[in-house]
């Protein structure tokens, strides 16, 4: 159980020994009531008389003598007495005027009752008091086990991920130092499945559960310590990517296997834990081959510094960006660009259609397109991503001022007034044919070193067929591409970037129009360019 679990149960035991003890005194307190009741009810053993007064005796002070004897107010001759069971008031007999009274009128027992100035209380109230107190213990402890559910659920988040680093609870160096015929599955605590898609997802899909919801996934938690280790203390050497929000590495298991480390930059304030929470919550339960998958995580405070890290499947040929740009020292062939193309629109109709809940990535680019070891495409960074509502509406509103995403790829919708949608993704995943085409970046300097749109670039060549083929290839490319191809590719880029987003195709429909060309998927590599008429193909 964690600290504050355990505060709160330390206070809920305070506050039961508190009502107890309360209980307890309103008993003695009761039964002190009672007592004197009882100790009134003992004074009616007694004589009460009613006397008249003796007019002649002039020392009233001597009148109680015998008795206890008060002068009645409501009459000035007539005194009332309360004598002891074998006393009673001295009356004067004839012609004797040593007696303060002439005549006394009395009563044993019962006429006291009536008459004393004391006020006794009824076993009734005494029933009424005893309930009030039992049903404020009890409210008193239904409250506290209601506040205590909730502190429970509240804080269970930040105990059970934001941990700091003595209160890890769990032998990293066994998770991290996995052995070479295990798979990362069997480390985990799971159960449950997901949506799958056929052809990608493994057949039994499974989930990580934590107390304040579900990790669905393979999710490890992993200590800092061995991250650092396996990073080298996070040197540069190690250093794989650079984005706005973080740092990527390389990192290196004892067992040889390479995986990708994203070091989240530390930031002040809730929203950082926000935005850390909703990256796993929405990484960790999608499973699709064009997907990167999430292997697990790392929160831990040191002080006032808190570390966090996602730890990823490691994609040996790097970001699409990069392997455009020949920084290993090759070009992509044409046939490879159209399967990444290929590969990167399944997994975008994943998000899209089959995650659940659907999911707006808003983060589109080539940088975020990474090649495995055989150039599989696989999307990556959902740290802007939204979930969709029912409606298909982003969850959480958006504006201008608060507006995601890197320049170049934004579509106009978004750009103008802030609102993303599904629509918005496919007009940045047109911008990503055109890289792919072109080869060239979505802003670059034209010949007057200007900064140039290449959406903008290129709208007009797009328009024109032969422009197509003649004016848009990455030179790169040397010409070694089948015309018929660049034609689909061109038109489809053409489609994603309309400015309306109702005109725009699906993401399905994108992955429809692919699979005609993809190598993986198409053992036909010439066709007729008029199966592919804008109002044919994509209705």
């Amino acid at each position: 159980m964690s600290e504050l679990l355990f505060e709160i149960c330390q206070q809920e035991m305070r506050f039961g020994k508190e009502a107890a003890i309360a209980f307890l005194i309103s008993l003695v307190w009761i039964q002190q009531i009672a007592g004197d009741e009882g100790q009134n009810a003992s004074v009616t053993s007694k004589w009460t008389c009613s006397c008249l007064a003796n007019q002649s005796f002039v020392v009233p002070e001597n009148c109680s003598s015998s008795c206890d004897c008060t002068l009645d107010k409501s009459s000035k001759n007539r005194w009332i007495c309360i004598c002891a069971a074998d006393e009673l008031p001295r009356v004067a007999a004839a012609n004797s005027y040593s007696s303060c009274f002439t005549a006394c009128d009395c009563h044993y027992g019962t006429q006291l009752e009536k008459q004393s100035p004391k006020k006794s209380i009824s076993s009734k109230v005494i029933l009424v008091m005893l309930l009030l107190c039992a049903t404020v213990i009890t409210l008193g402890f239904v409250a506290s086990m209601l506040c205590y559910v909730y502190r429970k659920d509240k804080y269970s988040i930040q105990r059970a991920l934001f941990s700091s680093d003595k209160e890890t609870s769990y032998n990293s160096t066994t998770n991290l130092i996995l052995s070479q015929g295990t798979s990362i599955a069997e480390h985990g605590r799971y159960t449950g499945s997901s949506n799958c898609v056929t052809g990608c997802v493994p057949k039994a899909c499974i989930m990580f559960k934590r107390k304040s919801g579900v990790f669905y996934g393979t999710i490890i938690q992993f200590s800092y310590a061995d991250l650092e280790s396996a990073t080298n203390k996070f040197s540069d050497s190690n250093l794989i990517g650079v984005g706005g929000s973080s740092h990527v590495y390389r990192g290196y298991l004892r067992n040889g296997r390479t995986i990708a480390i994203k070091r989240i930059k530390t930031q002040a304030g809730q929203d950082t834990d926000s935005a850390f929470l909703t990256e796993i919550e929405l990484i960790s339960r999608l499973h699709h081959c064009h997907v990167v998958p999430l292997l697990g995580y790392c929160s831990e405070h040191h002080g006032k510094h808190a570390e966090r890290l996602l730890i990823f499947e490691f994609m040996a040929n790097g970001n699409l960006r990069d392997c455009l740009d020949g920084a290993s020292g090759r070009h992509l062939d044409w046939s490879t660009r159209v399967a990444v193309a290929f590969g990167a629109a399944r997994g975008l109709e994943y998000l899209h259609e089959a995650a659940a809940p659907r999911i707006l990535h808003r983060d589109v680019k080539s940088t975020n397109v990474l090649l495995d070891e055989n150039y599989r495409a696989k999307i990556t960074d959902l740290g802007m991503a939204k979930h969709l509502q029912n409606d298909g509406i982003p969850s959480g509103s958006s504006s201008p001022a608060r507006m995601q995403g890197t320049f170049g790829y934004f579509a106009p919708e978004y750009a103008i007034v802030g609102r993303a949608s599904l629509k918005s993704d496919v007009f940045s995943f047109g911008v990503v044919l055109l890289e792919l085409i072109t080869g060239r970046k979505p802003i670059h300097k034209s010949a007057n070193k200007a900064e140039e749109s290449l959406v903008i670039w290129a709208t007009p060549r797009l328009l024109d067929s032969r422009r197509v083929v003649s004016e848009l290839p990455d030179p790169n490319l040397k010409g070694e591409f089948e015309e018929e191809e660049m034609q689909v590719m061109a038109y489809l880029a053409k489609e994603c970037l309309l400015l309306d987003p109702d005109s725009r195709p699906t993401m399905s429909e994108v992955v429809q129009i692919l699979s005609t060309i993809a190598p993986e998927t198409s053992k036909r590599k010439h066709f007729s360019r008029d199966e592919f008429k804008v109002s044919e193909t994509l209705r």
